[in-house]
């Protein structure tokens, strides 16, 4: 991994350099200090977006990670992979598999299956975070078939922009059981800025709700293995050489160590995760080439690397399990490198035109590590594998054109075309056809491509309203798990798996009435095809130290056929200088349109509010934040029964009370679950009770 990072950052540094300024232009494409930011240019963004979090809200209601502030927009939903604890969403019923994360417009994911533990990525030095919905950019690249959510970092305000917190939270029963500490460093100069950020975010344990009913495996108080901690560097430099270029050089690096707690109804599995570390060095360009005409330029290097452990028992100390699935000490070690080069104009009178080229190279490295070794504690030898290889090349271009017909109305088309080549892709164990038991053995190779287009009308009745329609056809390419995976077992593996794909339909109205009322409302339609399902293609016999079971054999296939649809409205109301209030619901109906299919979708609720409140007494010094989170019905995998059942709706209490101790430093103590509701995401996996956090924060 050093040698990949020092060639990256070698390359990076170059291409940086040698991006050439152009003169002092102050035209309406100039977007200065908007390295990050991704949209349709030439499109009006609706102010004040309910879309949209900046980062006064993720510390209001006290987000710590990326996860956590997503819930607060409409039409998102946290999941979370259970057998995993890993936090994930879903987008108007699309998991982030489908609904790809950036950060600064560099994908965040694992290239093996295409998730990645969004609990782990903090936010304390995030600016803000957006989710597009329709009218996609073709800056964002490929796989964004339910839509895409971009993560901006903090850049400096100032000459010298120094904030920060410390805190520590407690539970009942617990007394302190977590600590964390931020701070962002940064200078804004005339043409240069800089800015550090490092993060610590440490837990013991987290408590259960009082309401929680003791099982075999979970009794009641601590959740047992549920310990984290996560720590995050984040720096930038930039170059801004007059009011239309800007250059910077970039990295990030979030590591960190968790433990996985099992299942609290059959005690399923027993892992833990002592490294989970995903790292990104990149260079972003923005240069004026010509009268109104921009390039942007985005290269990227991407590490990720984690350590998974599977054990046979609640001590976590034994590996000897040969069973189904076996014990294992698991290693990925994976990296991107990838590209993107976009150019935009307005040199035509009514015309806005982006043309955008992305290349990303995806080199998946996994193997399950020897294990020693120990008479003490009875652990047995295992022998470990030989390093599987798995690489992928994606090649996108694009194209999109903003047209105005009249004042009020404007015209939306583009397209793309994608094209996926494998290049290799190996694994360990028993040929998947010709049964022949530990070999290291190739897949055939081969490729897949895909072609999107989209259409939208966008009308403006007036200053600070918007309307717009439109219809998308997105895709989704498979994962490399998706395609080779033989799931300990259970399925047989399909190299010739393809892209799924939907037609998404979204008429939308939002407005802003004297900067005090800002409100959306929003009817989408998605018609997928193609999707990826598994489907049972056979039984077979597998003997035991004991007899024989049979076990039903699964592989993925391009058979289903879905449809999402629903609604969202919200709306950020200020009546007067120190009162804010706000609400967002979102309807979702995601259903499977197979003939004569009962099979249900999981992890999606049907609905979701979410509603907020800020008070600010400014003769005492005093802040008060209050917000709500409202779950409604989803179905979920019932871990007994192995059927899908309809999980209770919930609803949480969260409020923090902040007091002005200098202009520049603040005391405030919160509570997360103020009711203590007993609630999950995944059945089996409880979620922390009624919890508390004080902190102290400052900002000079």
């Amino acid at each position: 991994m050093k040698n990949h990072f020092t060639t990256a950052a070698a390359l990076l540094l170059t291409m940086s350099v040698a991006a050439q300024s152009q003169p002092e232009n102050k035209d309406s494409l100039g977007l200065f200090y908007q390295l990050q930011e991704i949209k349709v240019t030439g499109v009006k963004q609706a102010p004040h977006s309910i879309n949209k979090v900046d980062a006064k809200q993720i510390k209001h209601y006290n987000k710590p990670n990326v996860t956590e502030a997503l819930n607060l927009l409409p039409g998102l939903a946290i999941t979370e992979m259970g057998a995993r604890n890993e936090g994930s969403i879903t987008l108007r019923g699309f998991d982030n598999r489908r609904t790809p994360v950036f950060y600064d417009g560099i994908p965040i994911y694992a290239p093996y299956d295409g998730n990645f533990d969004l609990n782990r990525f903090t936010a304390y030095d995030v600016a803000s975070i957006a989710a597009d919905k329709h009218l996609l950019s073709v800056k964002y690249g490929p796989n964004t078939m339910g839509g895409a959510i971009n993560i901006i970092s903090r850049k400096p305000t100032k000459t010298a922009d120094i904030s920060g917190q410390i805190g520590a939270g407690f539970a009942d029963g617990a007394g302190v059981n977590s600590y964390f500490g931020t701070i962002n460093a940064g200078t804004l100069q005339e043409k240069w800025y800089a800015i550090g950020s490092l993060t610590i975010d440490k837990a013991n344990n987290f408590m259960l709700s009082k309401d929680f009913e003791a099982t075999q495996y979970q009794p009641t108080g601590e959740r047992l293995h549920s310990a984290h901690q996560d720590a995050k560097v984040s720096a930038k430099v930039g170059y801004t050489p007059n009011q239309t270029d800007e250059y910077s050089l970039n990295f990030l690096s979030q590591m960190a160590r968790k433990d996985i707690s099992t299942n609290s109804i059959n005690g399923a599995t027993y892992r833990d995760y002592p490294i989970y570390q995903k790292s990104s060095i990149y260079a972003k360009t923005h240069t004026l080439i010509a009268p109104k005409t921009f390039m942007n330029f985005t290269g990227y290097y991407d590490a990720y690397y984690n350590i998974m452990r599977q054990f046979d028992n609640n001590t976590y100390t034994l590996q000897n399990n040969d069973r189904r699935p076996p014990s294992f000490t698991s290693i990925y070690d994976d990296y991107t490198l990838g590209a993107a080069l976009n150019f935009t104009t307005e040199a035509l009178k009514y015309n806005t035109i982006t043309l955008s080229f992305t290349d990303k190279y995806d080199h998946h490295t996994e193997h399950n590590a020897e294990i020693p070794a120990n008479t003490l504690t009875g652990q047995k030898h295992r022998a470990g594998e030989p390093e599987q290889h798995y690489k992928d090349n994606t090649l996108f271009v694009g194209l999109e054109d903003v047209i105005t017909l009249a004042k009020p109305l404007s015209l939306v088309l583009g397209g793309s075309y994608t094209t996926r080549n494998n290049i290799l892709a190996q694994e360990y164990g028993t040929h998947y056809q010709t049964n022949q038991k530990d070999v290291l053995y190739d897949f055939p190779t081969g490729s897949d491509n895909s072609f999107d287009y989209k259409g939208g009308l966008l009308i403006t009745p007036a200053e600070g309203h918007l309307i717009t329609l439109s219809a998308e056809k997105r895709s989704r390419f498979a994962s490399q798990k998706e395609r080779y995976s033989a799931r300990f077992g259970s399925a047989e593996p399909n190299p010739d798996l393809k892209s799924e794909h939907t037609m998404a339909y979204e008429v939308s109205y939002s407005g802003n009435i004297n900067n005090k009322l800002s409100y959306e409302v929003a009817a989408f339609y998605n018609d997928i095809t193609d999707a990826i399902y598994d489907k049972v293609i056979r039984t077979e016999v597998v003997k035991q130290k004991k007899g024989t079971t049979t076990q039903t054999i699964y592989q993925n296939q391009n058979i289903g056929k879905a449809e999402s649809k629903g609604f969202e409205v919200g709306f950020g109301y200020t009546p007067v200088k120190y009162v804010t209030f706000g609400a967002n619901y979102s309807y979702v109906e995601i259903k499977n349109k197979e003939t004569n299919s009962s099979e249900e979708f999981t992890g999606v609720p049907k609905y979701k509010v979410i509603g907020y409140a800020n008070f600010h007494i400014p003769q005492i010094r005093t802040h008060l934040y209050v917000n709500t989170e409202t779950y409604g019905k989803r179905y979920v995998d019932d871990v007994l029964s192995k059927k899908k059942i309809e999980a209770p709706d919930f609803t949480l209490i969260n409020a923090k009370l902040s007091y002005d101790i200098l202009p520049a430093l603040s005391a405030e103590v919160s509570v997360k679950n103020l009711l203590d509701k007993d609630y999950y995401l995944t059945m089996g996996y409880p979620r922390a009770g009624r919890s508390f956090l004080v902190a102290l924060g400052y900002h000079f």
